[in-house]
């Protein structure tokens, strides 16, 4: 889960915790994330979930995206990364649970069938 701080001035305005696949940043009420700023663009940015990594992209707006002061196109976004939109600052963290069945997704699997062992004694 992705827990995002909306903050200005180091004050927490608002925290918004979501699993969706898309989300909206922008001036306009319309957005998930709305920052009511006349330098936020009314469109400004979104970040999307691409299996079980979320990107941060700017949508062309005005004044940018700026991700950890360097401003983006589009970025991975990490725990405890600070987005600047505006005047405001934006702090991205994953939740502390996590999927069983992702927790080893960077182990690799040890095969163990005939195919692979007839494999492995052929090339020793």
């Amino acid at each position: 889960m992705l827990k995002i701080e909306l903050k200005y001035q180091g004050k927490n305005l608002a925290t918004y915790e979501t699993e969706n696949e898309q989300i909206s940043i922008g001036r306009n009420a319309k957005n998930d994330v709305r920052i009511d700023n006349p330098a936020v663009s009314s469109s400004h940015a979104a970040i999307k979930k691409v299996m079980n990594t979320y990107f941060i992209e700017d949508l062309g707006s005005t004044n940018g995206t700026f991700v950890n002061e360097k401003k983006i196109n589009k970025y991975e976004l990490l725990d405890g990364d600070e987005v600047i939109i505006g005047k405001h600052s934006l702090g991205f963290h994953y939740s502390d649970s996590v999927n069983p069945s992702q927790a080893d997704f960077d182990k690799t699997v040890v095969l163990d069938t005939r195919k692979q062992k007839e494999l492995l004694d052929k090339n020793r």
